[in-house]
């Protein structure tokens, strides 16, 4: 399994949101690694989806942010997916209405374990180059739906 680190998230958060606003900066950066550290941990998290989940979630539940928390949730798992050998079609457009959804508390884990275990039924393609690609267009296709 291969893990995000802590400094990757808020790299990639301060990325997303400095494309959108130009601040940058992290609410509570104990409860991000928090999330980064549990999913490691097989006892509690023992599959892909429940580690999946627990990151999605937790990202976008907690507020490790002062804003970006939704955006930084999808795209932070896109990036761990793809570490991890997924390459789901259209992930980022499927998960924008999961996670607001997510944030107004009107889907909890265990309705999110059911999605992405349907979604992990897609093909299994491994490519680094690929990810850092598809990053940089889902952040461009965010950038022309802001106003």
């Amino acid at each position: 399994m291969r893990y995000i680190l802590g400094n990757q998230v808020i790299e990639l958060h301060d990325i997303i949101i400095s494309e959108f606003w130009g601040f940058e900066w992290i609410k509570n950066k104990w409860q991000l690694q928090s999330v980064l550290d549990h999913i490691k941990n097989d006892d509690f998290y023992p599959t892909l989806v429940d580690k999946v989940v627990h990151l999605f979630f937790g990202i976008n539940r907690f507020h490790c942010f002062n804003d970006g928390n939704k955006r930084t949730s999808i795209m932070v798992t896109y990036l761990f997916l793809k570490r991890n050998g997924y390459n789901i079609k259209d992930f980022v457009e499927k998960m924008e209405d999961i996670a607001v959804e997510v944030a107004a508390s009107k889907k909890w884990k265990d309705e999110l374990i059911i999605f992405f275990t349907k979604l992990f039924s897609e093909e299994w393609i491994p490519n680094e180059l690929e990810i850092i690609n598809q990053i940089q267009k889902e952040i461009h296709k965010i950038r022309k739906k802001i106003p």
